[in-house]
């Protein structure tokens, strides 16, 4: 089962754009840390789309879009993420750099992911910003103290 705090930002992330692999693995790795794994990255994601919050898809390949869903099961879906599609490295066989920049998948949120949003809020309002400290990373506002010892276990 997922963090509440990492399911919550996982859906405010998503919510701004199609959001790639290597995101989902920072936010795992920066909010339940003691919890991160490259297995661990692949159940979060497959956890999201069961509940119906995601929805598959990458680059557009043969068309003028930039995204476009995949229209396969979640399975070949998690799959393509674990090993790799289109000349992407997949989470499984990716060097820490390679993840962080590979586009072997990009997640659109889903009408459900919305509405789950809807009812949880902005949860740097409600947590604070997890990227606090980080001056590279660090969200601009006046949030909560992230309480950084809340996901270790």
């Amino acid at each position: 089962m997922i963090d509440k705090r990492l399911e919550h930002f996982l859906l405010f992330e998503m919510s701004d754009d199609w959001m790639p692999v290597g995101a989902f693995a920072s936010l795992i790795r920066r909010i339940t840390p003691a919890g991160y794994s490259r297995q661990r990255i692949l159940e979060v994601i497959a956890e999201i789309a069961a509940k119906g919050q995601l929805r598959f898809g990458g680059w557009a390949m043969k068309t003028t879009q930039t995204w476009e869903p995949w229209g396969v099961s979640d399975e070949v879906a998690i799959s393509r993420i674990a090993n790799g599609f289109e000349g992407s490295p997949g989470v499984l066989n990716a060097t820490d750099k390679e993840l962080a920049n590979t586009e072997v998948f990009r997640a659109d949120i889903t009408d459900a992911g919305l509405a789950r949003l809807a009812e949880l809020g902005n949860p740097y309002e409600i947590y604070g910003d997890p990227w606090e400290g980080h001056r590279l990373m660090a969200a601009e506002g006046d949030f909560a103290r992230w309480d950084h010892e809340q996901g270790q276990g």
